[in-house]
C-alpha cells in the first residue's frame, strides 16, 4: 500500500485515526510513508501500513 499526500484530507483522516486508538497525531511524511504520533507522552514513528493495520485490528468497521 502507498498512500499520497492529498494535502489536509489525509492529515485529517490519519488524525481521526490516531485519535481513535488514543493517541496524537504529529505528522505525515509521504516520501518516507511514515507517520508520527505521540503516544503515553513519547513521540514515536510508524510505518504508515503498519499504523493502518493497527488501526483496523482496534477499530473494526462493519458495512451491514
Amino acid at each position: 500500500m502507498h498512500f499520497q499526500d492529498f494535502g489536509r484530507g489525509t492529515r485529517i483522516e490519519l488524525s481521526k485515526m490516531a485519535k481513535l486508538l488514543g493517541m496524537k497525531f504529529i505528522g505525515f511524511n509521504p516520501n518516507a510513508q511514515q507517520v508520527s504520533l505521540e503516544f503515553n507522552g513519547k513521540g514515536v514513528t510508524y510505518p504508515l501500513e503498519e499504523f493502518v493495520q493497527q488501526y483496523e485490528r482496534e477499530c473494526p468497521t462493519s458495512f451491514m
